[in-house]
């Protein structure tokens, strides 16, 4: 039997002492790594120095898009794998045992940090499938209408409602608009209030809290009362809320609320969470028929299916250790916020384009739009977009280009891993595409499709 699993004459001296010493320097390296960042100890800098020691991101690219994809910590996911591992050990164990109870911890944290009673609770895939269910589970008549703001729904949700109406002969979609400038928060439960008063078959609406590709932030409990007073079912889209401001749902007065887990808290993708008022549990089930269909309880009736992978669903609670270790959700909120104001005052003055005209009480914290300049649209049309987030991309970029009132708009983002280079990287790309694309439009090749019909090779070239 080999006494050692180092070979003869790979270092001089006495193996066995080799042996004996190694795993020693590993355990002290790691004893030091853990009283050098252990509470109480200097934190490490928000931006490039944390996201060097707690990422693991592509060099010299600027992740500014965490309300589209999300960066996940090395943390969260080495204890992924390690939860990955634990189940392939014994499935049935994890299956039926260990997995429930590690959920049950994670949705307990969560509904403390939501200001919600867990009884109301479950984790679901994410907010879109939270809004499907809903919309799908409503008995609708003949003359329902669903209600949506026009230009701030998101466009999944408009996609559901479609739906809905292609499926229940008789029922519409009703969109309004708010006024723009945005310059309070009065316009827009004046907006709400004007066409709950004038159209009476109104069954449902989605309000968004934070909305996507606008970053409105919406007074949802003004308007959440005024729909009560007039009999409306209210879904509050809240996919971007969780992580950008303080919750408490279960106050709200919503008939439900949907939200997502991996934009700003950074768990790996696939959570986010449902919450239903309790008059509303006993309708409530999910689009996926399974065997616990008919469970007495809302939440188990989203428990089996077996087969799914749901270890993010247990990685909320190291998600939200996280944030609190990183100095909790009102420090890197003002944090965040202040540099992003700064860069988006960088970003007009550079483009001579103006930001989005909403009031400061009515912003996202952690989102903004910036105008991007107009000879972008011209060389990249409506149908183009996915081409000009593709050229971003390939030049080391990420933020999502959205439209308003046919006008172009850089939405960015800021996390704890963005600093002020990130920024000026948006700035120079921006304006190095421009040039390109006054001499030659659609320059570049076009992103690919999801799933892209050309050759292999192709796909991988880009």
């Amino acid at each position: 039997m080999p006494t050692s699993i180092i070979p003869t004459g790979c270092f001089p001296g006495n193996k066995v002492l080799l042996v004996i010493t190694i795993p020693l320097v590993i355990n002290l390296a790691y004893l030091l790594y853990k009283r050098r960042y252990k509470k109480g100890s200097k934190k490490l800098e928000l931006g490039s120095e944390l996201r060097r020691h707690e990422f693991d991101l592509e060099e010299d690219f600027a992740f500014c898009n965490s309300g589209g994809k999300p960066c996940v910590p090395l943390r969260l996911l080495a204890r992924q794998t390690e939860l990955i591992r634990q189940r392939e050990r014994n499935t049935q164990l994890w299956t039926y045992l260990r997995e429930p109870r590690l959920i049950w911890e994670s949705l307990l944290v969560l509904a403390d940090y939501i200001g919600a009673d867990v009884a109301n609770l479950t984790l679901i895939e994410n907010a879109t499938e939270g809004t499907s269910t809903v919309l799908r589970n409503q008995k609708y008549k003949s003359g329902d209408k669903i209600l949506l703001c026009r230009e701030h729904a998101y466009n999944a949700v408009v996609r559901q409602a479609e739906v809905v109406v292609e499926v229940n002969p008789g029922v519409d979609i009703l969109y309004f608009d708010l006024p723009y400038p945005v310059r309070c928060t009065d316009d827009i439960v004046s907006a709400y209030a004007k066409v709950l008063t004038e159209n009476h078959d109104i069954k449902i609406t989605v309000l968004d809290h934070i909305s996507s590709h606008t970053t409105v932030l919406f007074p949802i409990k003004d308007i959440i009362q005024l729909c009560r007073s007039h009999d409306v079912i209210t879904v509050v889209d809240g996919a971007h809320a969780a992580g950008q401001i303080p919750l408490t749902v279960d106050e709200y007065g919503a008939d439900y609320y949907v939200g997502n887990l991996c934009k700003w808290l950074m768990v790996p993708q696939h959570v986010g969470f449902l919450w239903v008022h309790p008059s509303r549990q006993a309708e409530t089930r999910p689009l996926n028929v399974s065997h616990s269909i008919f469970n007495p309880h809302f939440r188990n009736r989203f428990y089996p299916p077996l087969t799914l992978d749901r270890i993010s669903h247990i990685l909320v609670k190291d998600a939200l250790e996280f944030q609190e270790e990183l100095g909790g959700l009102e420090l890197l909120v003002a944090r965040n916020s202040q540099l992003l104001d700064r860069a988006c005052a960088m970003l007009s003055e550079a483009w001579g384009t103006p930001l989005l005209e909403v009031a400061e009480e009515c912003r996202s914290p952690l989102m903004a739009c910036v105008g991007l300049p107009p000879d972008l649209a011209k060389a990249y049309p409506e149908t183009h977009l996915n081409t000009l987030h593709g050229e971003f991309h390939m030049r080391g970029v990420a933020f999502r280009v959205t439209m308003y009132l046919e006008k172009y708009y850089c939405r960015l983002s800021c996390n704890v891993w963005n600093d002020w280079s990130d920024f000026e990287k948006v700035r120079d790309v921006v304006l190095q595409l421009v040039e390109e694309s006054r001499e030659n439009p659609l320059t570049g090749r076009p992103s690919p499709a999801y799933f892209y019909p050309g050759p292999i090779s192709e796909v991988a070239a880009i």
